[in-house]
């Protein structure tokens, strides 16, 4: 019982011991020469001296508001809220890392050429959404009036359902 209450000031004792030692680590500044974090620790040093707030939370608060800033977010924007299927094709044309033949071609080498098989552009996912002579059809079936490739990929739950109704009824794995 006696060891365990004196345990700090052994602990301290020990710090100190391995301080005074000649190898002891010294404080060094990594910083140095770096001209952001020298004006950040200027800045620092500033406001160190300035009178402080006296905002007096809780251990309780603190608990709180953590687990607030940790617990998810309830409310899903509307790609959150569809199915995992259609966020990943989304995800896919949003960002060009599709089996579209540009990243095919360029990335991996496995198709002939980036061009799409109607041989006037790139087979990229603003050609087949908004241009691809061969998907008129099936974008008109969908979009019945012209609509912007943006609502296409980023706009509401109905829009990205429909955008992703379009990749399959044309047949294109992306």
């Amino acid at each position: 019982m006696q060891d365990r209450l004196n345990l700090p000031q052994r602990l301290r004792r020990k710090v100190w011991e391995v301080a005074d030692a000649p190898e002891a680590p010294r404080f060094l500044r990594y910083n140095l020469g770096i001209p952001g974090n020298e004006r950040a620790d200027e800045l620092a040093k500033e406001g160190a001296v300035e009178d402080q707030p006296e905002n007096s939370v809780s251990f309780s608060e603190q608990k709180t508001i953590i687990k607030a800033l940790m617990r998810p977010r309830t409310n899903r924007d509307d790609y959150h809220t569809t199915s995992r299927e259609q966020q990943v094709n989304l995800i896919r044309l949003r960002t060009g890392h599709n089996r579209l033949n540009p990243h095919m071609n360029r990335k991996f080498k496995l198709a002939p050429s980036p061009t799409c098989a109607c041989g006037q552009e790139d087979q990229t996912a603003e050609h087949i959404l908004q241009r691809c002579p061969s998907l008129d059809e099936e974008r008109k079936e969908v979009w019945p009036s012209p609509t912007p490739l943006q609502t296409k990929l980023y706009g509401s739950r109905q829009e990205l359902e429909k955008t992703t109704t379009f990749i399959t009824s044309a047949g294109l794995i992306v």
